[in-house]
């Protein structure tokens, strides 16, 4: 199917009979293209008509693109990451480059897995929906709705560079709370910036750009696309954990920018010297109690931020002074920072002056002690009919969470159990994070902030460290079993896994083959993929034999 109509390549505009260019994008047929990319006028899946590109980063590009059978503009996204693969130019086919096929495969799966979930979540306002997705050319396409905006950085621009607390607020609520509803759903952003954020005619906020975390993580083999002054200081490391509170470095960096006009310090200098000055330091008009959770929401430090969009957003609705003690830690490293440098040798005065005196009034106190004779030997005197009892309250407070003098220590007991004890529950408000621990069984509580004996009042927060039991663990025995026994293992144990069909004349239809790595090898649930061998007759009708992950909701081309 082809349009009525003659379009540009450059912009999916209609073009006048014998128009050579195009007067609104000014692209011209014919224009020079990567051939890492496909060439301008591709049609896929006799559907999709393929303009240029108009973006493109370490996962692959954005083409310009027309539904011929919606008759209408869409934006393609084509799996290609030029770090790791290459493109066929005579057959257009995507393969990975000598040395790299098990990172390419890896991405591609965090690709498709990707694609699956923002397909399922369409009705989510504020982000741009996904249309469909489809493999061709031995690659994964996902198609977006196209809308016509522009770049919050080009909106801030045309509106002075700078806005009202009212002004941004109305902007940024609806984004805010779509954001949190895809949190909820396991979707973290990671590239979320003036450039990734669409402004429409209506002034509403679109949120685009969603790539794998390789795309947004500084040392992957894919390169990253990081966005300086609005990537989390985490993201420069590969060896660091993100999650939602690094949308909440970048979300609270994006207000920072449109209310004072200046973009933020850069997140990974940050790691080395932060001087990076409070919004109402820059423009006095900005509300203290705003500034101050902009502020929070950047801390360095991913645990001393809020922990949901939700959390930040509740600290901007906040009047004043009237915060909760959930964020009692980032108010204090907020004035903390605010005053380090002037305040450090003062402090230090202050605390060795404190010592001495209180040594001196201990002196004191043990010499007037003394002349008083209450260090004299004193006869032993029986003990109350209530002492037994006693001393089984008193073990039992050591055992148990009671300590008015400040909060339990936690480690070693299992979450549920503390989480179901009203004792603890009627003081405490818990905060969990899990990881895995090779000296700490399954939900069982390694770590805790604040630490034991800190001072806390009732229903304070508490974050508790907990346990997902070892990280390394052994790849079962699958061979010979079906394939959803394997997958129902393999996700048991927690294990991310990539399933490959195979032609061997020697094993049953539908059977597990083998595994890579092997029975009975140790690897990391973290890190580590178990790729699945299955026979299937199909394969040997792939081109070129190339074998591909399974991916069900995918229409393969015949």
């Amino acid at each position: 199917m082809t349009p009525n109509v003659k379009l540009c390549l450059g912009c999916m505009n209609p073009l006048a009979e014998g128009e050579g260019k195009c007067p609104h994008c000014g692209y011209q047929e014919g224009m020079p293209y990567s051939f890492a990319y496909l060439k301008p006028g591709t049609v896929l899946k006799d559907r999709y008509l393929m303009g240029r590109v108009i973006k493109k980063n370490s996962e692959g590009a954005t083409y310009i693109g027309y539904d011929l059978t919606e008759d209408k503009k869409v934006l393609i996204r084509e799996f290609m990451p030029v770090q790791i693969a290459e493109r066929n130019e005579a057959t257009m086919q995507v393969r990975p480059i000598a040395g790299s096929e098990r990172q390419y495969k890896t991405a591609l799966s965090d690709f498709v897995e990707l694609s699956r979930q923002l397909l399922a979540q369409n009705h989510i306002s504020d982000m741009v929906p996904v249309m469909d997705r489809f493999v061709d050319n031995d690659t994964v396409y996902v198609v977006y709705r196209y809308v016509q905006t522009l770049t919050l950085s080009s909106f801030l621009q045309r509106n002075g560079g700078e806005l009202t607390w009212n002004q941004t607020k109305k902007l940024f609520l609806p984004l805010l709370n779509s954001l949190a509803k895809l949190h909820k759903k396991g979707i973290i952003h990671r590239g979320i910036s003036p450039e990734t954020i669409l402004v429409d005619q209506d002034s509403r906020l679109w949120l685009s750009g969603f790539c794998i975390t390789d795309c947004r993580t500084e040392g992957s083999d894919l390169g990253a696309e990081l966005f300086p002054g609005y990537s989390a200081p985490e993201q420069y490391s590969l060896n660091s954990w993100q999650g939602a509170w690094s949308d909440v470095y970048s979300i609270a960096a994006v207000l920072y920018r449109a209310m004072t006009g200046a973009r933020p310090e850069d997140g990974n200098s940050r790691r080395v010297s932060d001087d990076l000055c409070t919004p109402a330091e820059l423009n006095s008009k900005i509300p203290e109690n705003i500034s101050e959770a902009i502020f929070a929401a950047m801390a360095v430090e991913g645990d001393q931020r809020p922990q949901s969009i939700d959390e930040f957003t509740g600290m901007l609705l906040e009047e004043g002074d009237t915060h909760t003690a959930v964020f009692e830690s980032s108010k204090v490293a907020l004035e903390a920072k605010k005053t380090k440098s002037k305040k450090v040798k003062k402090s230090h005065a202050v605390l060795w002056i404190t010592l001495l005196t209180f040594l001196l009034l201990l002196g004191g106190m043990f010499w007037f002690m003394d002349q008083l004779g209450i260090f004299e030997e004193k006869p032993v005197q029986s003990q109350p009919d209530n002492t037994l009892s006693y001393l089984d309250n008193e073990n039992s407070q050591a055992e148990g969470p009671v300590s008015a003098d400040g909060v339990p220590d936690f480690t070693g007991k299992d979450i549920d159990a503390i989480k179901n004890d009203p004792t603890y529950t009627n003081r405490f408000m818990f905060l969990e994070k899990e990881d895995y621990n090779e000296n700490f069984s399954k939900n069982v509580v390694y770590g805790q902030e604040p630490v034991a004996g800190t001072p806390m009042p009732n229903k304070g927060y508490v974050t508790l460290y907990v346990s997902k039991g070892s990280e390394m663990v052994p790849v079962p025995g699958l061979s010979g079993s079906t394939l959803e026994f394997a997958t129902r293992a393999l996700t048991e144990l927690e294990l991310k896994y990539e399933v490959i069909y195979i032609v061997d004349s020697s094993a049953e239809a539908g059977q597990i083959i083998r595994t890579y790595p092997s029975e009975g090898e140790v690897v990391s649930r973290k890190t580590s993929t178990v790729y699945i061998y299955i026979k299937d007759e199909t394969a040997s009708n792939r081109p070129g034999g190339w074998v591909g992950i399974v991916d069900e909701d995918t229409e393969e081309e015949e």
